[in-house]
């Protein structure tokens, strides 16, 4: 798999991030567009998998005082359980510890959970709603 970034919302690869969004938030999900892009589109570096050219996974990520905080993280259904979003995780955390990042954090959907703790995440705190979706907030704290 292939992995490019861009930030903000103008750029091809931010393109690509929407469509692999929209296949699994808006159609699969079933997630209200109205409420799946917010106003931090334009402030957020975006990570795009692609196989034969095709966008098939991708995250977006923003810096924070807590840290990386990864978003809207999915995977086409045809291409689930083959490693790609841990391939794109691998980066993200790459580039949080050169940029001198201690941690990355989320908000995971409840049954994605089990994807982000064999990724080395930890479950913090209790449960939220977001977009009628159970989550829970997961920390990885990164070695230096």
């Amino acid at each position: 798999m292939k992995i490019k970034t861009a930030f903000g919302n103008d750029n091809l690869v931010y393109d690509d991030s929407m469509k692999v969004r929209t296949a699994v938030f808006i159609q699969e999900q079933q997630i209200d567009a109205a409420i799946e892009q917010d106003e931090n589109e334009n402030r957020c570096l975006y990570y795009v998998g692609y196989i034969d050219n095709k966008p098939v996974t991708t995250a977006r990520v923003m810096t924070t005082e807590q840290g990386t905080l990864v978003q809207r993280v999915c995977t086409l259904q045809e291409y689930r359980h083959q490693g790609l979003s841990s391939q794109i995780f691998k980066a993200i955390e790459h580039n949080a510890k050169i940029n001198d990042v201690d941690q990355v954090w989320l908000f995971a959907q409840d049954h994605a959970q089990n994807f982000y703790l064999n990724n080395g995440y930890k479950v913090v705190g209790d449960q939220v709603m977001e977009a009628g979706v159970a989550h829970h907030k997961m920390i990885k704290k990164l070695s230096k």
